[in-house]
């Protein structure tokens, strides 16, 4: 499978760490739903053919974010909750192992 190169940037940057995240948030002066909002908007863009693990991965993202987002009772969108929320450890996961692929 070959996914597009916008695609490919998005998950290099949710499979940063934390501190890569964080100073890329400083450096373009947004928030960390950007990342959120680059994974979704490459996502969604028409990728021709997904199949098997790596499009698996991509909906696990897909959802995690998704959740992130429904959830108001913590604050998923700050930089410290970039090291330290889980679904943004479990998001880096799944997109180092599609991007290991």
């Amino acid at each position: 499978m070959t996914l597009r190169p916008a695609l490919v940037e998005a998950l290099v940057l949710v499979a940063s760490s934390a501190e890569e995240q964080a100073e890329w948030v400083r450096r373009l002066r947004v928030g960390p739903d950007e990342i959120a909002l680059m994974f979704d908007d490459a996502w969604r863009a028409p990728q021709g053919e997904l199949t098997g693990e790596d499009l698996a991965g991509l909906r696990a993202i897909d959802a995690i974010l998704d959740e992130m987002t429904a959830d108001r009772t913590v604050d998923h969108w700050s930089v410290v909750a970039l090291a330290e929320d889980a679904g943004w450890e479990r998001a880096r996961v799944l997109a180092r192992g599609i991007l290991d692929r």
